[in-house]
């Protein structure tokens, strides 16, 4: 966090500018360069109730010469795990640790140098990381869960920047990066016996990317800018972890050309009732993915009428790229049921099934054959910095976003319910087709289940196709798809704001600021509307929620509130009685101290001192039963009342 400058955020649809899955904005984290001097920071804290610490060191530094500088940073923390009192889940009592042990450490180091009109730049970072976690059964310590796991990852990025004329520039961009992770799962009471499971991740990327910008005209409104570059992407993944998944893993290449225009139409200087400026922007990516292409536009217009009032709209087509997991991931898994088909013929009813029943072999696992999910956004917005009230600025704006070609793993009951679902079911397969699933080498699970015909209707579990008797396979009536497909509409709009304001109070400086955001609607659906899954209830956005601050400094002095709403749910999962969730809000407060005007020693200078007091009246996530966790970590963090100082010394160069 010490690297942290500060964070950027884009609320557009954004995939024409920054790629696949920048679909309802893009979040910047901007990070610090200190080119001359140091500063160290320590941070420690405790939960009040459970006892819970945390300490964190952290330092910066840097030198600077003529036309060039170094910089660097190295942080370590070690957190202890959370763990709360015993919950029930489906009548078994669990303790759960809901934040595990942790030790994280990091290196950051960069050089710049300025060469007439060229600049280059390398810039390094490696971390390290170790968590832990268990699960104990109450009673049962025979069944208790120890999960370990280690990742450790480095990347390298250099720049050569070209300042081609005083609005010309060029950039040649290239990065490397590499993530290992380790996992293990133990069971049992320690001292363990060797590991149940255990698998290592490894991933990397590698980027080359030319970009450029210039001035293309001077109009009367101001200058027409144009950027664009091109951007070649390969990302690899590899795995040990076979029964999840079977291939060993995979890569993708993305090879991108992308542009982007600011045409100014009105300036302030021409004197147009009215209108104070008016600025289009247009902006297309176009990616090669491989399996798949996409092209991804964006056009949007400010109109700024007076100094006071501006308004905003951008219509932009982003896209989403279907995850590793579930393209390479899971290895796919054979099922046979006897399972009510919503579409059987009555001629092709199995006498030995109950009627409406059919023999179905359910496909499960990853799905190679997925394609990018295109995403459509259109947002409208108001700017108010009205001349009466001084430093106040009030953004408001709607959003709605439609996602086509949504991917969504089917379940069961949809795929043999569900018209739209149809589409990727094969009815009457021939030998041939079933036969090339079963001996599908990605697949690493076969059973049958409730047929009465085989075992007296129980589950059999199959180690290897071969097993499978003909007679089972020649009967089959229905292969029903449900690996993730690229079939549902997702649709969600709302309205979002954003309140700042400063003023002088009491001598010294305070800030407020108020932001929100009210969910209109959300849904997701098969193409005839038919809903493919719940998008309310446990683990679902709530539809309202707000954060307010407000600081107030004066000599030295700081201090300061935030506030956190989320509104409340119904817990309507299926299987489970309809239970009204109230809403969640917690307060922090924090205290700040400039020693440096505070206290006269030398020792003082450059120094700060912070108390901070988060979730300060202990409030607790609504209890959900069966909830695994206990509480809904989507939209109430288990966060306990924390404590913490931070400590503050910078070293002037």
């Amino acid at each position: 966090s010490a690297l942290i400058d500060r964070i950027d955020i884009i609320a557009d649809g954004a995939s024409a500018t920054y790629g696949a899955d920048a679909v309802a904005g893009v979040v910047n984290i901007v990070t610090r360069k200190i080119t001359d001097g140091a500063e160290f920071r320590l941070r420690a804290s405790t939960a009040t109730q459970i006892g819970s610490n945390n300490a964190e060191l952290s330092a910066l530094a840097g030198h600077s010469w003529n036309g060039g500088h170094v910089y660097g940073a190295a942080m370590y923390q070690k957190r202890s795990a959370y763990i709360e009192d015993p919950i029930l889940v489906s009548n078994t009592l669990l303790q759960i640790t809901q934040l595990p042990n942790e030790e994280v450490s990091g290196l950051y180091a960069g050089a710049e140098q300025a060469l007439g009109d060229f600049k280059f730049s390398v810039d390094a970072s490696h971390f390290h990381r170790k968590r832990d976690a268990s699960i104990n059964y109450i009673g049962h310590a025979e069944d208790n869960r120890f999960y370990d796991n280690e990742a450790a990852g480095y990347s390298v990025y250099g720049n050569v920047h070209w300042q081609a004329g005083e609005a010309t520039s060029f950039d040649l961009n290239l990065d490397w990066g590499s993530n290992r992770t380790t996992s293990a799962l133990f069971r049992g009471e320690r001292p363990f016996p060797a590991p149940r499971t255990s698998y290592t991740h490894r991933n990397t990327l590698f980027a080359a990317e030319l970009t450029g910008q210039t001035m293309l005209a001077r109009l009367p409104a101001g200058p027409i800018l144009l950027a664009g570059g091109a951007q070649y992407r390969r990302e690899t993944f590899r795995t040990n972890a076979k029964i999840f998944f079977n291939l060993s893993g995979g890569e993708r290449e993305v090879k991108s050309l992308f542009g982007e225009v600011n045409l100014p139409i009105v300036g302030a200087d021409m004197g147009v009732p009215l209108v104070r400026s008016l600025t289009l922007s247009a902006a297309a990516r176009y990616e090669d993915l491989g399996f798949a292409d996409a092209l991804a536009p964006k056009v949007g217009l400010r109109w700024q009428i007076d100094r006071s009032i501006a308004l905003r709209g951008t219509y932009a087509r982003s896209f989403l790229v279907p995850r590793f997991r579930d393209t390479i991931g899971i290895a796919e898994q054979v099922s046979f049921w006897n399972y009510p088909y919503a579409f059987l013929d009555p001629a092709d009813q199995n006498p030995a099934l109950p009627t409406g029943n059919a023999l179905v072999m359910f496909r499960a696992g990853a799905n190679p054959d997925l394609k990018t999910q295109n995403a459509d956004t259109f947002t409208a917005g108001i700017d108010l910095t009205p001349a009466f009230i001084p430093n106040l600025s009030i953004r408001a704006g709607y959003y709605r976003i439609k996602i086509s070609g949504r991917v969504v793993t089917p379940s069961q009951d949809d795929s043999v319910s569900v018209p739209d679902l149809q589409g990727f079911n094969t009815v009457d397969p021939s030998q041939a087709l079933v036969n090339g699933i079963v001996n599908n080498p990605t697949t690493f699970r076969w059973f049958v289940t409730g047929v009465p015909f085989v075992n007296g209707g129980g589950t059999v579990v199959y180690n290897s196709a071969s097993q499978i008797p003909a007679a089972l396979l020649s009967q089959v009536q229905l292969v029903a798809d449900i690996r993730p497909q690229n079939f549902a509409v997702e649709s969600t709009d709302g309205i979002d704001f954003d309140l700042a304001y400063r003023t002088r109070l009491l001598g010294g400086e305070a800030r407020f600021k108020l932001t929100g955001q009210y969910i209109l609607g959300l849904s997701l659906t098969a193409g005839s509307g038919v809903a493919a899954s719940r998008l309310d209830g446990y683990a679902q956005p709530a539809d309202l929620r707000f954060n307010g601050s407000v600081i107030w400094g004066r000599d030295g002095y700081s201090v300061g509130s935030v506030v956190n709403y989320v509104d409340g749910f119904t817990d309507n999962r299926p299987g489970e009685p309809p239970r009204a969730v109230g809403s969640f809000t917690t307060a922090s407060v924090f205290f700040g101290l400039d020693l440096g005007r505070l206290v006269t020693t030398p020792e003082a200078k450059n120094s700060e001192l912070q108390l901070v007091v988060a979730n300060v009246f202990n409030q607790r996530p609504n209890f959900l039963p069966d909830a695994v966790l206990g509480f809904d970590p989507y939209n109430n963090p288990p966060n306990p009342r924390t404590v913490s100082v931070v400590f503050t010394k910078r070293f002037s160069g």
